[in-house]
């Protein structure tokens, strides 16, 4: 099952930023529980999201996604990158409203390393 929107974010975050702009909330927040940082608006969230692209040049594979009774919808995956390890498991936890993300909560779940 594919979201348009969450497809969008994580298309953004491997270095397309502009493919959010249909997506995104004006008032989108994301909170990111690893960096202790909370990034809100429509513009300065698309600018986390190109530095981080840019910084890390991310790819991201969906391992899991459910929706709750509350509409959220968590989405477990794979990122791996320019890191010192091979890949790192996140939690994203979507709330979308009207097709558009209104917030992101981003919480880390552990590093994965090879042999």
């Amino acid at each position: 099952m594919t979201i348009p929107s969450i497809k969008a974010y994580f298309d953004a975050k491997a270095g397309d930023a502009d493919l959010i702009h249909n997506y995104f909330d004006e008032n989108i927040c994301i909170e990111d529980t690893g960096e202790n940082n909370v990034v809100s608006g429509f513009n300065n969230c698309k600018n986390w999201l190109k530095e981080k692209s840019r910084q890390y040049k991310m790819e991201t594979k969906i391992i899991d996604l459910t929706t709750d009774t509350n509409g959220i919808t968590k989405v477990s995956v794979l990122v791996s990158g320019d890191f010192s390890q091979n890949a790192f498991a996140f939690d994203y936890y979507f709330t979308i409203i009207n097709d558009k993300i209104k917030k992101v909560k981003i919480i880390y779940t552990g590093g994965i390393n090879s042999g």
